[in-house]
């Protein structure tokens, strides 16, 4: 038997070989970003995963006329932007880190699940995930009811099984802040000001004023509307690139989900400018 993935036909040991390589290859890449990264002239694009990280790679790779590996099956040993949702190390070369709202990333990420399910693109990631969802919500779940999902989708988050290294979201951000050599971006300031954005993280993190032509270039290219085919804010919930608007979890938020997040993250919410205070829920 084979997944159809497009218009290719793979069959299930095909799939689990590359998986296991593009595994090998990114941590073996890891490594050489940590031992020999700053000498090959690296540069790290680095955001807890849904936060717009691709997004920020296409820009620096652009930007600093580098190329930008992409699901890569061999170990990266030379000069590139490497994609990563890794914990920082003060061994790791020159890096731009992107954040984005937690309430917005949980979001995506809800859809991004629910999306892993029904495309069954990667059949070992979509059982798991449906085992998840399965136990979360028991088997009359409907993806489709987001606001009545959603608070026990961010508990899980925060609590079961955080998404990256056992990282959450807020401890993700804070472990990437203030570092020496990486320049910092929002999501949402990559939707106002994006060329502003890019020159100054990339000198942040250089050291070196970049050249405003090519981020100016590199803005221009990898504009939502060029790369999703759709306007900023048109939603197509089977793309990867759902939606690419800011301050969308205000439309599958309760209440109940707010409380919840606060919870959590109501402190690190305040602190990295999402909210002036922690009453925000309240008004949901």
């Amino acid at each position: 038997m084979t997944q159809v993935v497009g218009d290719d036909e793979r069959s299930p040991r095909t799939l689990w070989v590359e998986e296991r390589l593009r595994r090998y290859s990114a941590a073996t890449t890891h490594r050489i970003l940590k031992h020999r990264g700053r000498s090959l002239g690296m540069w790290v694009g680095c955001g807890f995963p849904k936060s717009g990280t691709n997004w920020l790679c296409e820009l620096m790779g652009t930007s600093l006329g580098l190329p930008v590996p992409v699901d890569y099956q061999l170990p990266i040993m030379f000069k590139a932007v490497v994609h990563s949702h890794y914990s920082y190390d003060e061994r790791m070369p020159s890096a731009c880190y992107i954040r984005r709202d937690g309430r917005d990333v949980m979001t995506s990420f809800y859809f991004y699940w629910t999306r892993a399910t029904q495309m069954g693109k990667n059949p070992r990631f979509s059982r798991g995930i449906q085992e998840i969802f399965d136990h979360l919500y028991g088997p009359r779940f409907d993806p489709a009811d987001v606001r009545a999902n959603m608070p026990k989708f961010i508990e899980y988050q925060m609590t079961v099984s955080p998404t990256t290294h056992g990282v959450t979201w807020h401890q993700h951000v804070r472990d990437w802040w203030d570092r020496p050599r990486v320049g910092h971006v929002t999501y949402e300031g990559l939707h106002e000001d994006p060329v502003g954005s890019m020159c100054k993280a990339l000198a942040d993190a250089s050291g070196e004023e970049p050249d405003r032509e090519l981020v100016e270039l590199a803005v221009r290219r990898h504009d939502f509307s060029r790369s999703a085919g759709r306007s900023t804010g048109e939603e197509d919930r089977r793309s990867f690139r759902r939606k690419g608007a800011a301050g969308d979890w205000r439309n599958h938020f309760t209440r109940e989900a707010g409380e919840v997040f606060d919870s959590f993250a109501g402190d690190a919410l305040v602190d990295f400018g999402y909210a002036e205070d922690r009453t925000w829920w309240s008004d949901l």
